[in-house]
């Protein structure tokens, strides 16, 4: 770049500015060459380059990990029916367009169909290779998750936009032991490269064209996601809000109500998050000041005339945070009735109902739909332990009932149900054998009755003791407020005499539980997808899965 000729229009470069990572440090540059370069590198990253994908195009996975030629349409027309209306990580006229003359690298067009796979939608066209069987989603998908793998680790080179989209459509995936750690890497090298690309800072987005509004509607699916991984995986964000430079979308910028509402979602779960921090506020029992109501974003977004299947969706989703918005603190350390405690009961009630609907079917295949039953199987179990009256804890005992029966039927499409599953069923077969669920109450601490004089007044405190060490003590001081403890002995609804004590056996078991669950509802705690613990954790049976959804 010749640089002789600088004059005064020239402008200075400062060392924060980066181009396909190499870095200009006190050197004049010519500001329409650099404005060139700006555009070129921005144009390359926005709509790649088709030498790169007919490059990429000759890897080729196996053949019994392909889908089958008849299928991959279908199941690209599902993907951008079902999934991208909320989450538009792609273009979908270039994508379309690109597809039609053989330029989509084949592992794009397999991560898309990997996603697309766990919705209901998809069910019909789950075939691989040249086989006329049809497979259940898991196995699909692993075997589809093991085909784009194999292409990320081959000698191969992806421009840098659709190395992102790969990335985060296989993030989305979870199969087994080591399936979320996996989900979240592939997130985190999804935003390693859009953050090269200075994405997040808004650099592509400096005129209104449809490549500049299609990388944008990229960023903040990827901050969604980030979000969602944060807390399904119980991971920290990887993007500080401190970082971001890009603005939200203004209502109906983006062209699509149900990714809006995702994002305003997203944004109460950002706030959540903090919550759960380890150097949160001790005490802090949640969101406890005005929470925004579903109908009130999809008012903002103009959101109405969305499907009915989108808003069960987004139902679904609203219910999962709004759960976390209570931040628990233990089975054991039973809860006043603050307002996000309330919220989190009622959502949980909700999520059950809405699994145990027929809206349940037209749900779009999004990795929180076995989170959000989750988390509503631990509220049940948290309200079975804490709840004082008999006819909560029977209520309770139904949630959980109605909790393993949803967890076991999404197994056959999600691994993250199979140990969430186990444990409903282990916790099920216990409430079931019990005699009295009050057995397994956690007591609640009585208050002592108050003293009153002769003439009705309150009786002043006792006068203060002498002891030994010198300190001064009360001597039948009323008893504090202790609703936030617990006491050993009976609970004062259930006294001894009514009630048949549980064995060791089943007390060890339910503290085992009671740490679990109480780990689940913590956003601070990584949840794990293997527990070893489980002696009847059975794997996964594929032929009866296959049985199950004939």
């Amino acid at each position: 770049m010749d640089t002789s000729g600088a004059t005064a229009r020239d402008t200075p470069q400062s060392a924060s500015h980066s181009t396909g990572g190499k870095r200009f440090f006190s050197v004049w540059v010519d500001k329409k060459e650099w404005e060139a370069l700006v555009q070129q590198r921005n144009e390359a990253a926005a709509e790649g380059a088709s030498v790169s994908q007919r490059a990429v195009s000759g890897y080729v996975a196996r053949s019994d990990q392909r889908p089958h030629p008849a299928v991959l349409r279908p199941l690209i027309d599902v993907y951008f029916e079902k999934i991208h209306p909320i989450l538009p990580l792609l273009d979908e006229a270039e994508f379309r367009q690109q597809h039609a003359g053989g330029l989509v690298p084949e592992p794009l067009a397999h991560a898309l169909c990997l996603v697309a796979a766990k919705d209901a939608d998809a069910e019909p066209h789950l075939r691989l290779g040249q086989s006329a069987s049809i497979i259940a989603p898991r196995e699909f998908c692993s075997k589809l998750h093991a085909s784009v793998m194999g292409a990320l680790k081959a000698p191969c080179r992806y421009d840098k936009v659709t190395l992102i989209r790969i990335l985060a459509l296989a993030s989305m995936h979870n199969e087994g032991a080591d399936g979320a750690e996996e989900a979240s890497m592939l997130l985190s090298q999804a935003i390693h490269h859009a953050q090269t690309l200075c994405i997040h800072l808004g650099q592509q987005f400096s005129t209104a064209t449809g490549a500049d509004l299609s990388m944008k509607r990229l960023f903040w699916c990827l901050y969604a996601l980030d979000r969602a991984s944060s807390t399904i995986n119980g991971r920290p964000i990887i993007m500080g809000d401190a970082d971001i430079a890009i603005e939200p979308f203004a209502p109906g910028e983006s062209s699509f109500p149900a990714f809006e509402t995702w994002l305003r979602i997203t944004d109460m779960l950002n706030k959540i998050i903090a919550f759960y921090r380890p150097h949160a506020v001790a005490d802090a029992s949640g969101w406890e000041d005005h929470y925004p109501g579903l109908e009130e974003i999809i008012d903002d977004v103009h959101g109405w005339d969305l499907p009915q299947s989108t808003h069960s969706t987004l139902h679904l989703y609203y219910l999962a945070v709004a759960i976390l918005s209570h931040r628990s603190r233990g089975i054991k350390q039973i809860p006043r009735g603050t307002h996000s405690n309330v919220r989190q009961r009622l959502c949980s009630g909700e999520i059950i109902r809405l699994m145990d609907s027929t809206y349940s079917r037209d749900l779009h295949g999004l990795p929180f739909i076995p989170y959000a039953v989750s988390l509503a199987l631990s509220v049940a179990y948290q309200h079975l332990r804490q709840s004082q009256y008999s006819h909560q804890q029977a209520d309770a005992h139904q949630a959980v009932r109605q909790c393993t029966k949803v967890l076991q039927n999404l197994r056959r499409t999600w691994s993250s149900a199979d140990t969430m599953a186990a444990l409903a069923k282990k916790v099920l077969d216990e409430l079931d054998r019990a005699p009295n669920l009050a057995s397994f109450r956690v007591p609640r601490a009585p208050k002592a009755a108050p003293v009153f004089n002769n003439d009705g007044s309150a009786a002043e405190d006792p006068p203060r003791l002498p002891t030994p060490d010198g300190v001064q003590s009360r001597q039948s001081a009323p008893m504090p407020d202790t609703s936030d403890c617990v006491v050993t002995g009976p609970s004062p609804a259930a006294p001894d005499a009514a009630v048949q004590r549980p064995t060791q056996d089943e007390l060890d078991l339910f503290d085992g539980m009671d740490d679990v669950f109480s780990g689940y509802l913590d956003l601070h705690n990584p949840n794990l997808d293997d527990f070893a613990f489980i002696d009847d954790l059975q794997p996964f049976d594929w032929n009866e899965a296959a049985q199950q959804g004939a």
